[in-house]
């Protein structure tokens, strides 16, 4: 193999490896804007839920926060919320296990 070979061959190979590594980055990047909109949607229920909370401990004579639907659906939202967060972290987490990667 000539000189010429070897430098193309390895220019080629430092490319492809590159190429590899923007890929991992971008797939994590969307994945982080995918979690940021994640968590936005669950502050804005844990402000519903706190604003329901409110108006009925100060509008109800006979409240009861556990039997009251409105309330027991934004918990339920909530829950899944999180756990699409915690499937986003983890994928984040493999992505960066599989290809070595050090990305906060």
């Amino acid at each position: 193999m000539s000189l010429w070979e070897k430098l193309r061959k390895g220019l080629s190979e430092s490319l492809q490896t590159a190429q590899d590594k923007t890929s991992e980055y971008t797939k994590i990047g969307r994945i982080k804007i995918d979690i940021l909109g994640l968590k936005k949607e669950i502050e804005e229920n844990f402000l519903e839920l706190g604003g329901k909370v409110y108006h009925f401990v100060t509008h109800e004579k006979n409240y009861n926060l556990k039997k009251n639907k409105e309330i027991e659906q934004i918990i339920v939202r909530i829950k899944e919320l999180e756990g699409e967060l915690e499937a986003y972290e983890q994928e984040i987490k493999k992505i960066r296990e599989e290809d070595g990667l050090d990305v906060k």
